[in-house]
């Protein structure tokens, strides 16, 4: 039933992860003091670009194929996993991290062994609160953007 005027779900998932990125940039350029051009490039971070997806898509199949539909059950399952998995992802990450930091600073300050660990200290995943933000500027967008256009 979706007539001509509705932008295709692709589409409307589609921009909502060019806006993400970009208010991913804006953030991360405003919080180190200096653009951050390769915020544009990672899917972790604040705020979760597969949690934005995810949640713009299930967001959007409700409100055109209905809140009962299969289609929505569906895209609600998947979107329940991916922010399950990134939520406990980086829990485990983190944990990992300490343990890490802990054997590296065990090691000779200079040593070569030490330098090759220290690029895994980063985490690259999510934290709760990035998918929470990222959930709600996709449920946000997908309502904006995604309903009957006049």
């Amino acid at each position: 039933m979706l007539g001509d005027r509705w932008l295709p779900i692709w589409l409307v998932v589609g921009l909502c992860g060019v806006v993400v990125q970009f208010a991913k940039l804006l953030a991360y350029s405003v919080a180190r003091r200096r653009f951050a051009l390769a915020a544009l490039g990672q899917s972790y971070g604040l705020p979760s670009l597969p949690g934005a997806l995810l949640t713009c898509l299930a967001v959007l199949v409700g409100l055109r194929l209905g809140w009962g539909s299969s289609e929505f059950g569906f895209a609600l399952i998947l979107a329940v996993i991916q922010i399950h998995d990134s939520v406990k992802l980086g829990f485990a990450s983190r944990r990992q991290r300490a343990v890490v930091y802990r054997l590296v600073e065990s090691l000779d300050r200079n040593g070569p062994l030490r330098l090759r660990v220290a690029d895994y200290l980063d985490p690259r995943t999510h934290h709760p609160a990035h998918v929470l933000v990222g959930m709600i500027l996709g449920a946000l967008f997908a309502l904006a953007f995604g309903i009957e256009q006049g």
